[in-house]
């Protein structure tokens, strides 16, 4: 339904309170669904039982938690049309399995409903490609998954990431700046930003590419939601590449749920000495396809490589090695000289003027140009791949001259 629709078809209505009750998760829902329509689950809930199911109930539904969705439903229900309405305001629209743009027909743990918010024809793209990684990256972490989400999209393949701090941030900057094909996946409603730290970038993920979640409006991005969301993102996609990952994290659980579905997992090599590469080192022992760029990732997923020969004989690394050996080619993969200097005014333009000066540290910066971490660091990663400063651990400064 369009977000103009004043109503709710009865199964969709029947999934969003569904979807508000206390701890239900993905595979609470798909455990209540099985074999039994929406609005049948409701009325038994509403009657303080569950309804009749050949299996067994997951772990934590028990009588008490029963007990509290009977007690909790009538306020739910009530509240229903403000959740709608506020949706609706916001642009939002509700997608179910009956909706034609509904991209979950084959998978094993779909969600109840989708939340979506943006350019709905990007799910449904030729290619699509999860860009993730840990919240605690380092700068050449960050510089890697900008540069990835800058290629792929420029490559027109759809960069999906969970919009979260460090890699994912830095993978949407990059596509954004370099295109709209981006889809975010949050943990949270659409209408609850998290984390703070990223709104303005949430808030043009939304209008210019397509925001994403199974969490009804209104609810918080509780810490058992994110793993549910991993899912969702490599769900969407046709293959997840890690970043960086400490040993254990959130882009390792996205990692499982594309083995889970057989879809490819991609990793950068990073530092034996680097903790925050153990996990993507450990990921490629354990059989992970090594990738440094977009071209990588195009040739592994059998893409058109932007530039080179299509057809014919050869595999896809000759044509790789043919498009990195040519310089008048597409600009996908390689780092792009200086550019034109920034506007006059422009946070750009600022950060170069306190560079002049001498190295600063990136807090300074971030307190001297009066803008976001996360927008200061994305300016600074884009005028770094232009070689116009360079930004080592958290110090920003010129760029060394090479050897003459």
């Amino acid at each position: 339904m369009s977000p103009s629709s004043p109503h709710l078809d009865p199964d969709t209505r029947a999934r969003l309170i569904l979807l508000r009750l206390d701890q239900m998760g993905p595979a609470r829902l798909q455990w209540l669904l099985a074999g039994t329509e929406a609005p049948a689950v409701l009325d038994a809930l509403r009657r303080g039982r569950l309804p009749l199911g050949g299996d067994a109930a997951p772990p934590g539904v028990h009588r008490s938690l029963v007990e509290r969705w009977h007690h909790d439903l009538a306020d739910i229900e009530d509240g229903v049309d403000g959740i709608v309405a506020a949706g609706r305001e916001l642009g939002v629209r509700i997608l179910s399995p009956a909706d034609p743009a509904w991209p979950f027909t084959d998978d094993p743990e779909p969600p109840g409903l989708l939340f979506a918010r943006g350019d709905l024809d990007l799910l449904a793209p030729d290619t699509a490609v999860a860009v993730v990684g840990t919240r605690r990256c380092t700068a050449l972490g960050r510089t890697v998954a900008y540069g990835l989400g800058r290629d792929l999209v420029s490559a027109d393949a759809v960069v999906v990431s969970g919009l979260a701090l460090g890699v994912d941030g830095a993978a949407h900057r990059g596509a954004l700046d370099h295109g709209r094909a981006v889809v975010g996946v949050v943990a949270g409603g659409l209408d609850v930003v998290y984390p703070r730290a990223n709104r303005a970038l949430w808030d043009e993920v939304a209008d210019r590419g397509l925001l994403l979640s199974e969490t009804p409006l209104g609810l918080r991005p509780d810490r058992w939601r994110f793993p549910a969301r991993n899912r969702l993102i490599a769900a969407l996609s046709d293959g997840v590449i890690v970043v960086e990952s400490h040993e254990r994290g959130g882009a390792l659980s996205t990692a499982d749920e594309a083995i889970r579905r057989d879809l490819p997992v991609m990793a950068v090599p990073g530092s034996v000495t680097s903790a925050a590469s153990r996990g993507t080192n450990a990921l490629l022992l354990d059989g992970a396809v090594p990738v440094r760029d977009a071209l990588d990732v195009l040739a592994y997923l059998g893409r058109p490589l932007p530039g080179s020969v299509t057809g014919g004989g050869g595999d896809g690394r000759a044509a790789d090695a043919a498009h990195r050996g040519d310089d008048t080619r597409s600009e996908v993969g390689r780092v792009p000289g200086p550019s034109a200097a920034p506007p006059p005014g422009s946070m750009a333009a600022r950060i170069l003027a306190e560079v002049a000066t001498g190295p600063i540290h990136l807090d300074d910066l971030v307190a001297v140009v009066e803008r976001s971490v996360a927008d200061v660091l994305a300016a600074v990663q884009d005028l770094q791949a232009q070689g116009l400063v360079e930004l080592e651990g958290s110090t920003v400064s010129h760029p060394r001259p090479g050897p003459s």
